[in-house]
């Protein structure tokens, strides 16, 4: 029993470090474009790093959610109260650091209306943000329907996923994974010959789902032993970064605000689902300190995907007194990241952590269901 625990923390460390990878790419992607618009309004360039798609970060995001749902949740399947303790767990997980990030926002929005610089959102704006219901709430149009907190679209997706996965609760684990798969699947499936009329059935069923189905699967698979052999895990992962190398541009617009199509998902969802798989699917050594650093990071990665904007506030308020010389622009942008990085760190010992233990307490039924290793 123990052997087996162990293979399965070393195994799990390997999706915190993508998950530290993920958050990471997210966080640089948006520090080159901070650094951009600084270069831009002083005439001079800045090269972006193109190497992969920094973007496809949110695709790990979602694969690996869709693993950690399934893993997580291993007893609570056709258990008496499983639902309600899946649906407990995911919400402490998800909403008072979510919350929190929103309000922070709007008190921002706030100080920016009253010195005429911001319009302040209206009610319907403010309430579907908080709720995860996908609406136009920053003027992007139908097609983009974010929340007031812009990076909470992920959430939008994320939540309706919870959603769908609580229906199945009450059967076996190995019926109730596949039956949820299928009809997350086959939504997208019928939404893509005829779309819905309503905006946030239409955003939820965006071919960019199926990549939490595909966690889902990963999931299952390891529970059930399947371990590939090296030489197999390495051709998944080099596959996997070789085809993030594929510009998606090649094959339609993604100028937008964001996108969700097919293309993605072939692509970036694909990249990360071989990725993924290469890395659970078999043993990882996490002997080195580096390595186990990078893995303990993955618990902050929440934190610093909702919380990293705020901290560029304040470079954004130096940079916008300062010109930075060209030489400077890329060591910025690893100072921003990595500052970023310590902020989340610190925020998720010192925070987070203390305010999920202390909902998690307050609210644990009485016959609680014993916590599986995952949050």
């Amino acid at each position: 029993m123990t052997k087996v625990a162990s293979r399965e923390t070393t195994r799990l460390l390997a999706l915190q470090a993508l998950r530290t990878m993920a958050a990471t790419m997210v966080v640089l992607l948006h520090a080159q474009e901070l650094i951009g618009l600084h270069a831009a309004a002083h005439g001079h360039a800045f090269t972006h790093f193109k190497a992969i798609p920094l973007g496809a970060g949110v695709d790990l995001f979602f694969v690996i959610s869709g693993f950690v749902v399934v893993y997580a949740s291993q007893k609570l399947f056709c258990s008496p109260g499983g639902r309600a303790e899946f649906v407990r767990r995911r919400l402490i997980r998800i909403i008072p650091l979510y919350w929190t990030a929103l309000t922070l926002r709007l008190a921002v929005l706030a100080v920016g209306a009253g010195v005429g610089a911001k319009l302040f959102p209206d009610a319907t704006a403010i309430v579907t943000s908080y709720l995860f219901i996908p609406y136009d709430s920053l003027g992007f149009g139908s097609d983009y329907p974010f929340p007031i907190l812009d990076l909470g679209w992920t959430l939008n997706y994320e939540m309706f996923f919870y959603a769908l996965f609580a229906c199945f609760m009450g059967f076996r684990r190995d019926v109730a994974v596949p039956a949820a798969v299928a009809c997350l699947v086959g939504g997208v499936l019928i939404a893509a010959v005829f779309p819905p009329e309503n905006l946030a059935i239409r955003f939820w069923l965006h071919p960019i789902s199926v990549e939490f189905a595909a966690g889902a699967v990963i999931a299952l698979l390891f529970i059930h032993g399947l371990a590939l052999n090296c030489v197999m895990r390495i051709a998944l992962i080099l596959g996997g970064f070789a085809l993030w190398l594929v510009p998606v541009a090649w094959f339609g617009d993604t100028s937008g605000p964001g996108f969700y199509t097919w293309i993605r998902v072939m692509v970036w969802g694909l990249g990360a689902v071989m990725i993924i798989a290469g890395a659970a699917l078999g043993h990882t050594s996490f002997k080195s300190a580096w390595s186990r650093a990078i893995a303990d990071l993955g618990d902050s990665s929440y934190a610093l995907y909702l919380l990293h904007p705020f901290v560029f506030l304040i470079f954004k308020a130096v940079l916008g007194k300062i010109e930075l010389p060209q030489v400077a622009y890329w060591p910025s942008v690893l100072l921003i990241t990595a500052l970023a990085i310590a902020a989340a760190a610190l925020f998720h010992k010192y925070a987070e952590t203390p305010v999920v233990a202390f909902l998690r307490e307050k609210t644990r039924p009485r016959a609680s269901v014993p916590a599986v290793g995952v949050g």
